[in-house]
C-alpha cells in the first residue's frame, strides 16, 4: 500500500472539487440575502424575519439528510443530489427576479423563496460529504490544512458576490437587478466547473473499506497513490479519547456560538431597522463584503494550522473572538453612540471579529470530522450542524422579532463568551488530533 503523505494530483482535484462547491455556497448565501433585501418593500413586514430564516433552516436540512444519506451512498455520489438541487435553485431565483416584472411581487417572492430553499438545502447537504472526504483522503500531515482552506471558499464567494453587487451599485447608483443576475450567472458557472472536476476525482477508500468494500478500496487506494492501510498500529497512541456525548456535546456548542455569532454579525444584522444599513442597499453589499473579506483572509491561517496544536488554536481562536466582539458591544450598545457617524470604526471592529469567527469556523471544520469515526462521519457531521443552526435560526428569528439593537449585540457577546468557556473546557479535557492518521482516530473514536 502507498503511504506517502505528500500531496498528489488526487488530492489537489479533491481540494478544487470542494473548494468550488463552498465557492458556490458563497454566491447563493449572498444572492439570496441581497435578493431578499430587494423584494423587502413588496412584502408584508412580519414575512421579513420568517424569510431570511427559510433559508437557514433548508441549509441545515441538507446537512443533516445529505449528513446520514453520504455513510449509506458515498461521498462522491451524493453530490448528484447537491448539484442538481442548487443548480435548480439558483435558476429559480433568478427566473423570480423575471416573475417580478410580470406579475405581482408577491407571487415572484414565494417563486424566489422556494428556489432559495431549494439552492441552501443543496450547498447545505454538500458540508458532511465534503468534509469527510476531506478527512478520509486527504493526507495526515495536511489534513487539517485542507480542511481549513476548502470551506474558506464560502468566505471567499460570499465577498466576491457582494463585491460584484457593490461595484455594479456604484456604477449604476441604483438597486439594479442585472447586478443580482450577474451574481446568479457567476455562480451558475462554478457550477458547471464544479461538475467537470467532480467527475475526475475518486470515491474515499475509507469509506469503501467502512462498507465491507476492501478489494475496491485496495484498487482506488493505488490507482490514486492515496495514502491507505487495512490494519492500523495503535500501539504508538496512549491517549482515550472523551465519550461520544462529550465530543458531540462540544462540537455542538462551539457550532452553534460560531454559527450564530457569525450569520447575526455578517448577514442578518443589515436587515435591522435600527441600524442604518436596513434602508441603504450599497451599505448592506458593504457590511457582507467587509465582513467576509476579514474571514476569507483569515483562512489563510490554514496554511500552517498543522503546524500549532488544535486545542490551543480552539482556545485561542474563541477568546479573540470574545475579545473583539467586547469593543463592539461597549461602542454602540452600552455607549450608544451613533452607528452612522462612526461607520469607520465599525467596518474596522466588525473586519477583526470576522477574522476570529473564522478561526473558529476552521477549528469546527477541522474537529467536526476528527471526532467521529468514518462509518458515521457524515451522520454526525449533520447532527451537530442541526443543533448549531437549529440554536441560530430561533435566535434569528427572535432577534429581528424584537429589532433592539442593545440585546442584539448583547446576544452576541454572551454567545462569543459561551463559546470560550466550551473553548476552555476541550483545551483541558479534550485529546490533540494533529498529524494522527484517519485510521487511528477511526479506532479512537470507536470505543
Amino acid at each position: 500500500m502507498n503511504r506517502n503523505s505528500e500531496l498528489r494530483r488526487v488530492h489537489y482535484l479533491v481540494f478544487a472539487s470542494f473548494a468550488l462547491g463552498f465557492l458556490i455556497w458563497g454566491f447563493i448565501s449572498t444572492s439570496g440575502v441581497m435578493t431578499i433585501a430587494y423584494f423587502k418593500d413588496y412584502i408584508p413586514k412580519w414575512l421579513l424575519p420568517a424569510s431570511v430564516i427559510l433559508g437557514y433552516i433548508f441549509l441545515v436540512l441538507g446537512d443533516s439528510v445529505m449528513g446520514f444519506i453520504t455513510d449509506r451512498i458515498g461521498r462522491k455520489r451524493v453530490f448528484i443530489y447537491t448539484m442538481s438541487l442548487y443548480t435548480v435553485g439558483l435558476l429559480g431565483m433568478a427566473a423570480s427576479l423575471y416573475v417580478k416584472q410580470v406579475a405581482n411581487p408577491l407571487v415572484a417572492f414565494i417563486v424566489f423563496m422556494v428556489s432559495y430553499a431549494l439552492a441552501e438545502f443543496g450547498v447545505g447537504g454538500e458540508e458532511p460529504p465534503a468534509l469527510a472526504a476531506i478527512s478520509e483522503l486527504m493526507p495526515s500531515s495536511s489534513r487539517g490544512m485542507m480542511l481549513v482552506l476548502t470551506p474558506n471558499f464560502d468566505n471567499v464567494g460570499a465577498a466576491l458576490a457582494a463585491a460584484i453587487l457593490y461595484a455594479a451599485l456604484v456604477y449604476t447608483g441604483s438597486a439594479s437587478v442585472s447586478s443580482i443576475y450577474t451574481m446568479i450567472g457567476s455562480a451558475l458557472i462554478v457550477v458547471l466547473v464544479t461538475l467537470l472536476v467532480r467527475l475526475r476525482i475518486p470515491e474515499s477508500v475509507k469509506w469503501l473499506e467502512s462498507r465491507g468494500r476492501v478489494n475496491e478500496a485496495v484498487e482506488v487506494a493505488k490507482r490514486e497513490g492515496l495514502e491507505y492501510a487495512l490494519s492500523v498500529d495503535n500501539s504508538v497512541i496512549q491517549v482515550r479519547a472523551p465519550p461520544a456525548w462529550f465530543r458531540a456535546l462540544f462540537l455542538s456548542i462551539i457550532g452553534f456560538t460560531q454559527i450564530t455569532t457569525y450569520g447575526l454579525m455578517a448577514f442578518t444584522i443589515v436587515y435591522l431597522p435600527s441600524l442604518p444599513f436596513s434602508s441603504n442597499y450599497s451599505l448592506q453589499s458593504l457590511v457582507i463584503l467587509l465582513a467576509n473579506l476579514g474571514a476569507a483572509l483569515a483562512g489563510l491561517v490554514g496554511l500552517v494550522i498543522d503546524k500549532v496544536s488544535r486545542r490551543s488554536f480552539t482556545l485561542f481562536s474563541y477568546l479573540g473572538g470574545l475579545v473583539t466582539m467586547i469593543p463592539i458591544f461597549l461602542i454602540y450598545a452600552a455607549l450608544n453612540t451613533p452607528l452612522r457617524a462612526s461607520l469607520l470604526i465599525f467596518y474596522t471592529l466588525l473586519f477583526l471579529n470576522m477574522a476570529f469567527s473564522e478561526f473558529e469556523w476552521a477549528v469546527r471544520t477541522m474537529l467536526e470530522p476528527e471526532l467521529f469515526p468514518t462509518k458515521v462521519r457524515g451522520t454526525w457531521i449533520g447532527v451537530v450542524r442541526l443543533i448549531s443552526y437549529g440554536v441560530f435560526i430561533v435566535l434569528s428569528y427572535y432577534l429581528l422579532s424584537t429589532l433592539n439593537t442593545y440585546q442584539y449585540l448583547l446576544t452576541n457577546l454572551i454567545l462569543y463568551a459561551i463559546g470560550a468557556a466550551a473553548a476552555v473546557a476541550w483545551f483541558i479535557y479534550g485529546i490533540e488530533t494533529r498529524g494522527i492518521s484517519i485510521g487511528v482516530l477511526d479506532n479512537m473514536m470507536s470505543k
